[in-house]
């Protein structure tokens, strides 16, 4: 018979290990320091260093909502796809990031992106034009995307994008004739006044209140405008609240109550400004209110409901040459712009809003995030300190078979299968993208112990006991590995639930790796590396019977 289907035991090994090697490593490509061979195992944050932040919904969410959730934020913590983020949902409520990123700045940017909710509309007359999920495609490489010169130390950022069939034909019926003539110019051309656009990113979900001082300083400081947070002069204060929607009362004397009462069973939080009295709270809350005192900038009105920009409609985007509504040309291409004093500022800007576009926005606020940073040095140390840790429980190992069987060379085959089952346990974890952080080597850890118990159970049972020596040796195999696959599928039952059920319970989902791991080194041992050992053991007992 061939040897090699003789002992497919060892030679299934063989194989394993040899696809294992090329999975693992690339000789041929150098690693960051320059080193050879370079290993394609992909580190968790525990080693490389960086940031677990988890996030709380307001809301619990359906399954399917969750996921896109996780796609949103996936989209705005990484857009260009290249930083490696992992991004779990848990349960109805949460989602955890996982990010190689440790910088304090950039991770400043990505939580600002993340809390978000990025509702996105743009208004007209107190009606919804479109909404930023409405929004088919943000044009990137058109030439009118980026940033222009406007004057000196002014910096325009243009947006170019395109809306779905629905809401273009919405757009274009809802702006259709919103121009009016009011005079020629010398050549003979009609001069149009045109109605304005009101652009919100996140408006408040809130009954606003503001002093009836602070509203009339509003008022002027949007007639006058600001080039620099995007409102022309002639901003009126009143379409600003008609286009936001948002119920906002202005504070004189007092309350009425009817009033009041209309706006809880609407919303029962409030947004005050910042110069109202402990009178105007105490009134709210006996009504039933969360109070919350916001201290923007002014104008304090245009901060507090989240108003972007103002952009007057043209006379080719109205149709005004046209009589009939349904001869209008149907407008799917529009322009978002902003101006800033300086590049840096007008291009943030830009990316920020370019994000919020391209991911959508979130169907539930985010309540809360929590983080949790390890630096790349921190990371380093832990490597080292896991290498030692294992070169330990292996020579220990070792000298715990020696004394225990007074023969050293049963120790070498455990030792030799204890590393294969590393070797390709490791491939497992390469090949499925997962990144090896401490619950993955936990995981890693205890499935080498449960190989060395059942590889010294095998030995045991076929070698070490005196009462044994009447059975035969198949029946001694037999015995050893029924034992070993005993123990093998009760890991994976006891693990089977984490890897079902981690995702969707908060804390429990850092067991995922391990679990994973676990259950991979059980069915290896099972099928692949306790089978070699006992082929080894077998032909270690013909040889001693033999003498």
């Amino acid at each position: 018979m061939n040897p090699l289907i003789k002992n497919w035991q060892l030679t299934l090994l063989a194989i394993f290990l040899i696809l294992a090697v090329l999975i693992v490593f690339n000789p041929f490509q150098a690693d960051k320091a320059g080193y050879y061979p370079y290993t394609n195992i992909k580190l968790g944050i525990d080693f490389e260093g960086g940031t677990v932040m988890q996030l709380e919904l307001q809301e619990e969410v359906s399954g399917d909502e969750i996921s896109r959730i996780g796609n949103i934020i996936s989209k705005r913590a990484d857009p260009s796809g290249l930083m490696n983020i992992t991004v779990t949902p848990i349960g109805k409520k949460f989602v955890v990031i996982r990010m190689p990123e440790s910088d304090p700045q950039k991770l400043e940017v990505i939580e600002s992106r993340i809390r978000q909710q990025g509702k996105f509309e743009a208004a007209l007359d107190g009606q919804v034009l479109f909404t930023g999920d409405e929004i088919k495609k943000v044009l990137r490489t058109d030439t009118s995307y980026g940033l222009f010169q406007a004057g000196p130390g002014v910096v325009e950022w243009r947006l170019p994008f395109i809306l779905n069939e629905t809401a273009s034909k919405r757009f274009t019926n809802d702006t259709f004739h919103k121009c009016s003539q009011t005079s020629f110019t010398p050549q003979g051309t009609i001069s149009y006044d045109c109605e304005k656009t009101y652009f919100f990113l996140d408006k408040p979900d809130a009954l606003v209140v503001i002093s009836e001082e602070q509203y009339t300083n509003d008022d002027i400081t949007l007639n006058a405008g600001d080039l620099f947070q995007n409102i022309p002069q002639g901003t009126q204060i009143t379409e600003l609240i008609e286009d936001s929607r948002v119920n906002v009362i202005v504070y004189e004397d007092g309350f009425d109550q009817n009033v009041l009462a209309a706006a809880f069973s609407e919303n029962s939080n409030a947004y005050i400004s910042n110069d109202l009295g402990n009178e105007v709270i105490v009134a709210l809350e006996n009504v039933g209110f969360n109070v919350t005192k916001i201290e923007n900038e002014a104008p304090w009105i245009w901060n507090t409901l989240n108003a972007r920009q103002v952009i007057s409609l043209t006379e080719n985007i109205t149709n005004e040459d046209l009589v009939d509504p349904a001869q209008a040309e149907i407008i799917s291409t529009l322009v978002i712009s902003g101006r800033r004093d300086d590049g840096d500022t007008a291009r943030a800007d830009l990316e920020e809003l370019t994000i919020l576009l391209e991911s959508g926005s979130l169907p539930t606020p985010v309540k809360s995030i929590s983080k949790e940073t390890i630096s790349p040095s921190l990371g380093e140390s832990f490597k080292g300190l896991v290498l030692f840790m294992g070169l330990i429980a292996f020579i220990i190992v070792a000298l715990v078979v020696t004394i225990r069987y007074r023969m050293f060379k049963l120790a070498i085959p455990i030792f030799i299968i204890g590393a294969s089952e590393v070797l390709i346990n490791l491939s497992f974890i390469t090949l499925i993208q997962w990144p090896l952080d401490l619950a993955a080597f936990a995981g890693l850890i205890a499935a080498i112990g449960t190989g060395v118990d059942s590889e010294i159970v095998i030995t045991d049972e076929i070698i070490g006991r005196k009462d044994k020596a009447a059975m035969s040796l198949i029946k001694r195999i037999k015995t050893a590995l029924f034992i070993v696959m005993v123990a093998a599928f009760t890991i994976i039952g006891v693990m089977g639930p984490i890897v079902l059920f981690s995702r969707s319970f908060p804390g429990i989902d850092k067991l995922y790796g391990f679990a994973v791991v676990a259950i991979a080194g059980a069915l290896i041992g099972v099928f692949i590396t306790r089978p070699a050992f006992t082929k080894i053991i077998e032909k270690i007992v013909e040889k001693i019977e033999k003498e």
